[in-house]
């Protein structure tokens, strides 16, 4: 039953993944951000780390428990989308926040995971 719970969690946590990647792609047209080369050089490296999540949270969410160490390399991507945020150059701030909330809510779902897989 441990192992069903397990599988679930981290299921979610890719599913989580992959959606947070999605919106990544999105947000741009959605949130109407400016075309201009300037408002949109702090946003290139997160779309392209947008699909390497993507990429992640399908693994995850299709084979949870095969790929023990696709954990890890989820908070690590999220945590370098804060730094690239944090140390943008006077990008936009819509930008900027985006890429926090989105880093931290990926962040916290991985890191849930891997809480709940180490506890078992």
């Amino acid at each position: 039953m441990g192992d069903l719970h397990r599988r679930t969690v981290e299921s979610r946590a890719g599913v989580t993944a992959f959606l947070a990647g999605v919106w990544l792609i999105a947000a741009p047209p959605i949130l109407h951000f400016s075309a201009s080369a300037h408002a949109f050089r702090p946003y290139w490296w997160s779309m392209g780390l947008a699909v390497v999540l993507m990429l992640l949270g399908m693994v995850r969410a299709m084979a949870p428990l095969d790929v023990p160490f696709a954990q890890q390399v989820t908070i690590a991507l999220a945590l370098w989308l804060v730094v690239m945020a944090l140390l943008g150059d006077d990008g936009v701030w819509a930008v900027w926040l985006n890429q926090l909330v989105v880093a931290a809510v990926i962040a916290l779902s991985a890191g849930l995971a891997l809480l709940i897989g180490l506890r078992r």
